[in-house]
């Protein structure tokens, strides 16, 4: 059971790795629409993959109990071990390109906010945002 759900793991790693980076080339060209469509794709893939971690999780303690004091890496077979590190270097990966991710969504944040404010300026009032009047995005004189 070991190498089905370290397969079922990596998979749903690869699964995130390449809709992240399908996040990554929309934000860049604007396309948000496509971003917010796969947010509950990949929110059921973490939770599948969360899923799947817990039962390799509850092998690999069978594996260890039953292993008298061995260690781990002696218990795994060479293509389970493989598997093990790929996943370390999938998982590495997909951190990588969250971080990636991340700036461009601060990025877009900050530029929105920005527009907003010179838009519809405030004033802070102790520690709430305030409108010092009342804004009409059409103002009309007679």
């Amino acid at each position: 059971m070991i190498p089905h759900y370290l397969n079922s793991v990596v998979k749903n790693i690869d699964d995130l790795i390449r809709l992240t980076k399908d996040d990554i080339e929309d934000i860049k060209n604007a396309k948000n629409e496509s971003i917010y469509n796969r947010t509950k794709i990949k929110d059921e893939i973490i939770g599948i993959f969360e899923n799947n971690k817990a039962l390799l999780d509850n092998e690999l303690v069978k594996l260890i109990e039953n292993a008298q004091e061995k260690e781990l890496s002696d218990i795994l077979s060479e293509e389970e071990k493989q598997t093990l590190d790929l996943l370390k270097l999938r998982l590495k990966e997909l951190q990588k390109l969250n971080k990636e991710y991340a700036k461009f969504v601060v990025v877009v944040n900050e530029f929105y906010s920005s527009l907003f404010d010179r838009i519809f300026p405030t004033e802070m009032d102790d520690y709430k945002k305030i409108n010092p009047r009342s804004f009409s995005l059409l103002k009309v004189t007679a």
